[in-house]
């Protein structure tokens, strides 16, 4: 799929949008492009810097196909320049460097693209550096900086930049982008409801840790809603050697909630997506030994646990007692 069918399908308003101001040659000195990771920041940049050097225009916009256009969007044309985190931030000496490219002509003409990744790492340093450019645009540069976090970026950058905010993928559409990537359809359903950001569910779908919390946490929602006794000693012998910090414990509440939400789904059968689809025929027999007053009130007393653990309570503690309560006849 060429990037342009790929972010007219994820991102189709912003699509549209900066598809007409490219034809009409109206592209802005700065834009900040903010929005979670995955949702088509990178691209969408690299698209319009595509733009700006293709050699054969197809109606205004980048053929995608000539050797120019595929060095930019291979992140190989010289006069597209990119920066990123250097560690954990972005430092002054990086932007000098960049604001020095700013004052050069482009090797293979006047014009010249710069993409900041991760902006608002920048050091209040580099922030300042930043402004310049941005306060005293050259008419042949062009800047994009990608944030998943604007408010943390200065003021005076985000008044100096267009800002264009990209929208979350649907369940549906980062589910379709999972298996497009070839993942194991029963790992995407359950990565679609932990994060609506592409990067990171192919992050988590290769976390060996990640895939054996999924099936500890299944265990553990099995066993409480069969009411077994042995659910309770399992806290102590899986849940928390394999659940040691605070984001894990909240996973391993978020696992055991999305399994008995595919439970209260089937049995009032409003079925969209289900977490755990390897386990729809074990899932739709407990559907059917569930009331759904049952179900509501498990759902909320684990939601309930999700909030102890939210303000610091003792995740075993917490734990044993949703277990205790789940588990109660």
């Amino acid at each position: 799929m060429k990037i342009e069918d790929n972010l007219r399908s994820i991102q189709p308003i912003i699509f549209n949008q900066l598809q007409k101001t490219i034809k009409k040659k109206q592209l802005t000195h700065a834009y900040l492009f903010e929005g979670d990771s995955g949702t088509g920041k990178k691209n969408m940049a690299l698209w319009i810097a595509a733009s700006l050097f293709c050699e054969n225009l197809v109606d205004g916009l980048p053929c995608q196909e000539c050797a120019t256009c595929v060095r930019v969007l291979k992140q190989v044309h010289p006069d597209v320049i990119e920066i990123a985190p250097d560690g954990l931030s972005i430092k002054v000496e990086q932007v000098r460097q960049l604001k020095a490219e700013f004052s050069k002509s482009g090797v293979e003409g006047q014009q010249k693209v710069f993409i900041i990744e991760d902006a608002e790492k920048m050091t209040v340093g580099a922030a300042n550096s930043l402004l310049k450019f941005l306060e005293e645009p050259n008419g042949k540069a062009i800047a994009f900086l990608l944030t998943t976090a604007k408010q943390r970026l200065l003021p005076t950058i985000l008044s100096r930049c267009q800002l264009i905010h990209f929208r979350n993928l649907s369940k549906k559409r980062l589910l379709d982008e999972l298996e497009k990537k070839q993942l194991d359809s029963s790992h995407s359903a359950l990565l679609v409801q932990l994060t609506n950001s592409l990067e990171t569910a192919l992050l988590m779908s290769q976390d060996e840790w990640f895939n054996e919390a999924a099936k500890i946490g299944f265990k553990w929602f099995a066993q409480t809603i069969a009411k077994k006794d042995e659910s309770f000693i399992f806290i102590q012998t899986d849940i928390m050697p394999h659940f040691k910090e605070r984001n894990q414990h909240l996973l391993a509440i978020d696992l055991v909630l999305l399994a008995y939400r595919d439970v209260l789904k089937i049995h009032y059968e409003a079925i969209d997506i289900l977490a755990y689809p390897q386990y729809r025929e074990q899932i739709e027999k407990m559907a059917k030994q569930s009331s759904g007053k049952e179900l509501s009130q498990s759902i909320e007393t684990i939601l309930q646990s999700r909030k102890k653990l939210e303000s610091n309570v003792n995740a075993q503690g917490v734990f044993e007692q949703l277990t205790l309560i789940l588990t109660k006849d």
